[in-house]
């Protein structure tokens, strides 16, 4: 059994060009035949979900991003094979099933010492290190944290429009076209002093892949229904962010005065999902 929050573990928009079909029995069975283990009980109700991609719970302080799914699009934790990596590492990597990483680094189901219950643990090829993450897939999952910083939630009713310009009258700055490429979604952003500045709302696509993107007409319909990117915020409110992140109680107190209701995310979630 999965933590409640936890089942809301999946980035809002997914990328979609990461999410692998639907899983079923078949395929899970085939994967396990493939790696040659059975996968945590806990990691196959998580793919039944959805099937791979981005997630909003992370490891802490690691580059960790994404839970890689079963299938036959990049990536897919059936697909590494270690031959290449073995010249140098010191260590075994038979056994080890990654569930993310980049080429240089991973983070791995660990069936090296036990076939039944793996450990996980990180591995990082091109340094030739290995460290032990957690006894279990279950124990990984308590350490994970919801990936927020210092965002700064809007609360309104008003369009993304209206209070950008709202802010922009409030801090004198002057916010961009927004951008949708990295996203799927508008991101508006401007300067403030020397910290960038970001607007965005919390309602957006529920999924998303770009135009230049080999399954683009593939998959490009499923971009037409919404989500909201943290499901313990009112859908009509909006993200304020600051690169540097010692000017926020500034930015509050001036929106503040302005009858902008505005404060800081981890006043309304936690980012542990056990607090």
């Amino acid at each position: 059994m999965i933590n409640k929050e936890l089942k809301n573990i999946w980035s809002v928009p997914k990328y979609l060009p990461y999410i692998q079909p639907k899983l079923t029995p078949e395929i899970l069975e085939n994967a396990e035949k493939q790696i040659g283990f059975k996968l945590p009980n806990e990691l196959v109700e998580i793919l039944k979900i959805q099937n791979g991609g981005y997630v909003r719970y992370k490891l802490p302080e690691t580059p960790h991003g994404q839970i890689m799914g079963i299938g036959p699009y990049f990536p897919s934790l059936t697909d590494l094979d270690w031959t290449e990596y073995k010249e140098y590492v010191s260590f075994e990597l038979d056994g080890l099933v990654p569930i993310d990483g980049d080429g240089h680094w991973y983070i791995c189901l660990d069936y090296r010492e036990n076939k039944e219950k793996p450990k996980v643990t990180w591995i990082d090829v091109e340094c030739d290190n290995q460290e032990d993450i957690a006894n279990s897939f279950t124990d990984f999952l308590e350490l994970l944290e919801l990936d927020i910083e210092n965002e700064l939630v809007v609360e309104t009713d008003n369009t993304i429009d209206f209070v950008a310009n709202q802010i922009e009258t409030i801090l004198q700055i002057k916010f961009e076209e927004p951008e949708y490429f990295n996203s799927g979604y508008a991101n508006y952003r401007s300067k403030y002093k020397d910290s960038w500045v970001w607007l965005t709302p919390n309602k957006v696509p529920s999924g998303f892949i770009r135009e230049n993107d080999t399954r683009f007409n593939e998959l490009k319909d499923q971009m037409n229904t919404f989500s909201v990117k943290h499901n313990e915020i009112s859908a009509t409110n909006l993200f304020l962010e600051l690169s540097d992140e010692d000017l926020n109680n500034e930015v509050i107190a001036k929106l503040t005065e302005n009858e902008i209701v505005i404060k800081p995310i981890t006043e309304i979630v936690h980012k542990s999902p056990n607090s």
